[in-house]
């Protein structure tokens, strides 16, 4: 099953005018030393917000993977729930929207979700090939059946359609199928290639600035632009001594040997052989993002890359000075958005100000987590 939450391209014209970034405007080339650092939380981010969320018996949180903000309003995926948890800012919660069962708008589980507030809209995605549709209040409006595909996994919106990403059983079936977001039927269908490399690719997609970018697995580190019939590159990271050639380690790739070969992928990502898998990527006017991942679930190490685009600086680290862990949910303009739990409380308190302070000091191990907002320098 897809976990764990769930980067990309377009530059200003004046981001290309420093002189010292290792930027490449003509190639697409972003150059970064894997050189890991301690890094102070404020080279990054100069303000926090903790927003406590409610905690009662109708919004009790078990697996919460995504979160899309909006007017007032957060709107929390839950994978142990399958429904969408919403709170408003100030932690208030209001209602949920979607329901497991067999009636009407109801389903048995639900993996990704679209917030379209000008639309009134909120979509989930369910791994059987349905789109249900809800007003932003919970009120359901209506089931689409998708074209017919194996296992459902991510969607994002694509212009007036949707991007879905499947796991085909075969190389020659398209993981990627745009579909009509009010009727559900395919507009086109792209990229094929082997289960075992799109199998680690499930949470790799982000849209920014109106785009939507694809990070396949061991594609030569390539960030791709999905158009509604088309990929094209959008930029690459080098890594130089560090990148990873995947040719080397003599997989077929076929689908005859796609059971020994994943199995053994896994192997080598466990034992270090292959040493990282680039994870979710990410955008806005000031950084790129990526997560690395080392080792294997549960027991991988997470790292994280920003890239600042002003001056080509890049931070490569593990924690924070400040022993804060960095996860985003959401990566935004302004800000990063995560979750703290109960144990992640207590790093926060030397970095806060006595207003967000007061806001944890009487939380406790049984209460829903915190969501955090990471404003930018």
């Amino acid at each position: 099953m897809k976990y764990t939450t769930l980067i990309i391209f377009c530059l200003l014209l004046a981001s290309c005018k420093h002189n010292n970034t290792n930027y490449d405007a003509q190639q697409l080339i972003l150059k970064v030393d894997l050189k890991p650092s301690t890094i102070s939380i404020h080279e990054i981010f100069d303000s926090i917000q903790v927003i406590p969320l409610e905690t009662t018996d109708s919004c009790l949180l078990r697996g919460p993977v995504k979160v899309i903000t909006g007017n007032n309003r957060n709107y929390i995926l839950d994978w142990k729930n399958f429904q969408v948890f919403v709170f408003d800012d100030k932690g208030h919660y209001l209602h949920t929207i979607g329901k497991r069962g067999q009636g009407p708008g109801e389903y048995r589980e639900v993996y990704d979700m679209i917030v379209d507030e000008s639309k009134n809209q909120v979509r989930l995605l369910s791994p059987f090939g349905s789109l249900y549709t809800y007003d932003l209040e919970g009120n359901f409006i209506k089931q689409n059946q998708l074209p017919e595909k194996s296992n459902y996994q991510a969607m994002e919106q694509i212009g007036d359609n949707i991007m879905t990403w499947t796991i085909p059983v075969s190389s020659d079936e398209p993981c990627i199928t745009i579909v009509n977001a009010d009727n559900g039927k395919e507009v086109s269908s792209l990229w094929k290639g082997p289960r075992i490399l799109n199998s680690l690719s499930g949470g790799s997609f982000y849209t920014y600035d109106g785009k939507t970018y694809f990070a396949p697995a061991f594609h030569n580190n390539e960030i791709l632009e999905i158009t509604e019939d088309s990929l094209k590159l959008a930029y690459k990271w080098d890594f130089g001594k560090d990148n990873i050639d995947i040719s080397k380690y003599n997989f077929t790739l076929t689908d005859d040997n796609q059971a020994e070969e994943g199995r053994l992928m896994t192997d080598y990502l466990e034992n270090g052989t292959i040493p990282y898998l680039l994870g979710s990527q990410y955008q806005n006017s000031k950084y790129f993002y990526v997560c690395f991942s080392y080792g294997w679930f549960p027991n991988q190490t997470i790292k994280h890359l920003f890239y600042r685009k002003s001056d080509g600086k890049s931070f490569f680290f593990k924690d924070t000075q400040e022993n804060i862990s960095i996860r985003p949910q959401a990566f935004e303009e302004e800000c990063i958005v995560q979750f703290a739990p109960y144990d992640d409380l207590e790093a926060y308190k030397s970095i806060l100000s006595p207003a967000e302070y007061q806001k944890i000091i009487s939380r406790n191990e049984e209460d829903n987590p915190c969501l955090i907002k990471l404003y930018f320098k």
